[in-house]
């Protein structure tokens, strides 16, 4: 068995790559405007971003040295990509609600 090298000519394995550097990019992007402009929504924001770039570290781990094997959180039962995803998507959706939810509250009046 040789080790995994960078250049593949398997095009998911490039595809991951790309998903990695963009995914640092959107991480980079968005933890510069969090500094600029520290909210809450700013943060929910970057944080999204944080989990979708360890999604993406994560799944391209799996994909060049594990062959795809899905790596496993012990005691949850749920795949780590998964976990990620859950909770960049709880992110995203407080990053979206979180304006309404400060300005009116959650009691109506």
């Amino acid at each position: 068995m040789s080790l995994p090298t960078l250049i593949t000519s398997n095009q998911d394995d490039i595809m991951h790559l790309v998903l990695l550097v963009l995914s640092t990019v959107l991480m980079l992007i968005s933890a510069n405007g969090y500094r600029r402009r520290p909210s809450s929504r700013y943060f929910f924001l970057m944080l999204a971003f944080v989990f979708f770039f360890l999604d993406q570290a994560v799944t391209f781990y799996q994909e060049i040295y594990l062959d795809g094997l899905l790596i496993s959180v012990p005691y949850l039962g749920l795949h780590l990509i998964h976990l990620f995803e859950l909770l960049m998507s709880l992110s995203f959706l407080t990053a979206l609600l979180r304006p309404i939810i400060g300005q009116e509250g959650l009691a109506r009046k």
